[in-house]
């Protein structure tokens, strides 16, 4: 068989196979990378280099203190991403994290570096996993599964779409199995862009980092450069290159950090008593909401926040079936002169219909949207809404029906009176 084969190979020009070339395991035989500060390791899948570094629980990340993210509440942020298993979790289990890569997806991206952070008593231990060349990929997963098996819950920006997906596909191609499919996730982009909507025109952590947490990156690594500063470092061997995109990623955790910790004062009403209503409703929270939301109006807000403070309020009160509170703050929206949308009208008709049986009351809302809509002031939303002039006009016309039916019905008694009266 073995001629067979060189005989075949013969024929189609193909080289034979060599044996592999013995590889030195032996971690102290590895390049010197000591010009990044770090240490090779070993683990069950290679060797690995790893570069920690500490931070006491007193640093300043911009203008905030570290030390907030282990004195914040789970529970808090357990209601922001409907995760549950975070409400139990110690902000010591959290196992903060980021990473770098060589493009944004596909099976030939790698990571390159994976960046977590995890509170070690008063102290933030640091620990970025460096790719020196794809061979070492076994130990950057072997050295990254160690810290992500005793982890409690991941803390990440926009992980659960990128970060997670291409660390998964990562250990699966290497034929190792995922250790933190299961474990809890603090996504932070998804709770901070709902409850910051509107405010930034964009929400990538670069700018949340100077509008949220008063820091600014100096002479920062673009994102754009990333890639081709590890290729450079890879070809060169040269520091040089890749230590910007290590800064990078070590202000990207950090900041993941400090943003949880924003987080749960935000929820706790510290920064804006509009933002703490956002996350009090979305919590489930209706009193709280309702609560935040009054500090809100009190503060006598722009246009903008006192409609969607007044519109969050008759929305909580109608769910904890507070009607009255509920019609008293679409009332208030309808006041507002500069009112140009047919929504308050509708929720009040609806409100008055079907929760407070008021007919009456519901039939002179409709009429008077209608009216408005006949003059131009308001504007009816598409004909297959219910807010469309279709819908609307539906709704009006059921209501005469019924106010008919009501009229008729308060004036069966009396006619009947008249008539045994005459009788007698």
């Amino acid at each position: 068989m073995a001629d067979l084969r060189d005989r075949l190979r013969a024929a189609l020009n193909q080289p034979a196979r060599m044996p592999p070339a013995p590889r030195d395991e032996s971690v102290t035989a590895l390049r010197d990378l000591s010009g990044l500060g770090g240490t090779w390791f070993t683990s069950p899948h290679g060797p690995g280099y790893v570069i920690e570094s500490v931070y006491e629980a007193g640093w300043a990340h911009g203008d905030v203190v570290l030390h907030r993210a282990l004195s914040l509440d789970p529970a808090r942020l357990a209601g922001q991403v409907r995760e549950p298993r975070l409400a139990a979790m110690n902000p010591r289990d959290f196992l903060y994290i980021d990473t770098e890569t060589t493009g944004l997806g596909g099976a030939g991206a790698m990571v390159f570096l994976a960046g977590t952070a995890r509170f070690d008593g008063t102290l933030l231990r640091l620990r970025q996993y460096v790719l020196p060349s794809p061979e070492f990929e076994g130990g950057l997963l072997g050295g990254l599964a160690e810290d992500l098996q005793s982890a409690g819950a991941l803390v990440s920006y926009n992980g659960k779409s990128f970060d997670l997906p291409m660390l998964e596909t990562r250990y699966i191609l290497s034929r190792t199995r995922p250790s933190f499919r299961q474990l809890p996730h603090l996504d932070l982009l998804h709770p901070n862009r709902r409850l910051f909507r509107g405010q930034f025109d964009s929400h990538r952590l670069v700018r949340l980092e100077v509008e949220l947490l008063g820091f600014e990156r100096e002479s920062d690594c673009p994102s754009s450069e990333v890639p081709e500063r590890y290729f450079r470092f890879q070809r060169t061997g040269d520091p040089t290159w890749i230590l910007p995109v290590l800064r990078h990623n070590a202000w990207d955790v950090l900041s993941l950090v400090a943003l949880a910790a924003h987080l749960a004062a935000v929820c706790d009403g510290e920064a804006g008593a509009l933002q703490a209503a956002r996350a009090a409703e979305y919590a489930g929270d209706l009193a709280g909401a309702l609560s935040h939301s009054a500090a809100a109006l009190a503060a006598n807000p722009g246009r903008v926040e006192r409609v969607e403070a007044l519109e969050r309020t008759a929305r909580c009160a109608a769910r904890m079936e507070r009607y009255d509170d509920a019609a008293a703050a679409w009332r208030e929206l309808l006041a507002d002169p500069r009112n140009r949308r047919v929504g308050p009208y509708v929720e009040l008709a609806r409100l008055l219909e079907r929760r407070l049986r008021d007919i009456p009351g519901a039939l002179a809302v409709s009429e008077e949207c209608l009216a408005l809509v006949a003059r131009g002031l308001l504007r009816p939303g598409p004909a297959n809404a219910e807010t469309g002039l279709p819908a609307l006009r539906k709704r009006h016309d059921r209501l005469t029906a019924r106010h008919a039916r009501l009229l008729a019905a308060a004036a069966r008694p009396r006619r009947a009176r008249r008539l045994e009266a005459a009788a007698s």
